[in-house]
């Protein structure tokens, strides 16, 4: 193999990750660290035709996602029913008599392969159920 070869094709395997690289922000790939204990980030990713339903997507998985690390059991049709109601309003988890805290701090959206949306949404999540989070300013969306 020639030494042109060998760089194209070592450039064929890098293009796709240096250009992922240069258009998504640093907090899709690593998470930045809680500013205290009382919470953790968690980044959701969620496709739709419509940005609405890619943000309700990604909603309902920071919520299964924080309740499945809380070992909370929730069936799906009261996730559908807490998304429903908490969606459009501050995000704030109730289940039972568990209080989730959660704070989205940062958006990126795309288009997905198909022509719809492709959303990634950055939370600030309470690290315990019940408990006031001292969420902080997260000014880094970029």
């Amino acid at each position: 193999m020639t030494p042109h070869k060998i760089w194209l094709t070592a450039l064929t395997f890098l293009m796709p990750a240096f250009v992922w690289a240069l258009g998504m922000p640093s907090w899709v790939k690593h998470l930045p660290k809680a500013g205290n204990d009382t919470y953790y980030y968690r980044v959701t990713k969620a496709e739709g035709k419509t940005y609405e339903e890619a943000y309700s997507r990604a909603f309902s998985m920071a919520i299964l996602e924080s309740q499945w690390k809380l070992g909370v059991k929730v069936s799906k049709a009261d996730d559908m029913q807490t998304v429903e109601q908490t969606v459009k309003q501050e995000l704030n988890l109730k289940t039972g008599n568990m209080n989730l805290p959660m704070n989205k701090v940062c958006e990126y959206e795309t288009a997905s392969s198909d022509g719809g949306v492709l959303l990634y949404c950055l939370w600030q999540v309470a690290t315990y159920g019940n408990v006031k989070a001292e969420f902080e300013n997260y000014l880094d969306c970029e």
